[in-house]
């Protein structure tokens, strides 16, 4: 390969790292569980609600909220199908858990954004250059050898990084006991479907520690 295109694609290959420093993981920054929640383990199943104004936003978490708890063998109801109100009650709640003959709610909502300026550490890039020797050395052949060189650099540099918050509980529908909560955050990004499946699975793993199912 040329050197000017050596230098040109390290040089791409060193920008796209660059717009890569995003992460679609979702990290808990917080977690507690009530003392007696080994004693309302079981049940007959969750209700899921994600509280948002958005009706779309709210169905689709919900959604995929609910089908990754029947994976993991529970029994999950999406409220938005009961219940497709923006403003949500606690007698609303009650009512669509009788109606979906569940025992827990699970309610997810919004818990801020913020904004932090990251370091990110640049590099200098290097290619290496063949060289071609005549015939000689100890068996008196030719031999190629590579010298490297430098074809790109890419400085120090400071990111906003913004981040969305969600915060997660579970209840107990009879007696509106909290049993559990997780807050978690995640770098912000156009693909909502990727941030709501790093929500989800952060939540999931989560629950499997605090409810010490592997």
């Amino acid at each position: 390969m040329p050197i000017y295109l050596v230098r040109k694609t390290v040089l791409l290959v060193a920008l796209l790292l660059m717009g890569a420093c995003a992460s679609n993981e979702a990290k808990i920054t917080y977690a507690w569980k009530s003392d007696n929640i080994d004693e309302n383990r079981g049940g007959k199943g969750v209700l899921v609600l994600a509280v948002s104004k958005h009706p779309e936003a709210r169905a689709r978490f919900e959604d995929a909220f609910t089908k990754s708890l029947n994976r993991e063998g529970v029994r999950a109801v999406a409220s938005y199908t009961l219940n497709p109100a923006k403003e949500i009650s606690r007698e609303d709640i009650n009512a669509m858990a009788a109606k979906a003959n569940t025992d827990y709610a699970l309610i997810t909502s919004f818990a801020g954004r913020d904004q932090t300026e990251v370091l990110h550490r640049g590099g200098t890039y290097y290619a290496v250059m063949p060289i071609y020797t005549g015939t000689g050395g100890y068996y008196g052949r030719g031999g190629v050898y590579g010298a490297p060189f430098e074809v790109g650099h890419v400085p120090d540099f400071y990111a906003q990084h913004k981040s969305l918050h969600l915060e997660a509980n579970l209840y107990v529908i009879a007696s509106g006991d909290h049993m559990w909560r997780a807050a978690s955050g995640v770098e912000e990004s156009g693909d909502n479907r990727a941030m709501v499946e790093a929500f989800i699975d952060a939540y999931i793993k989560q629950l499997k520690v605090d409810l010490k199912r592997q």
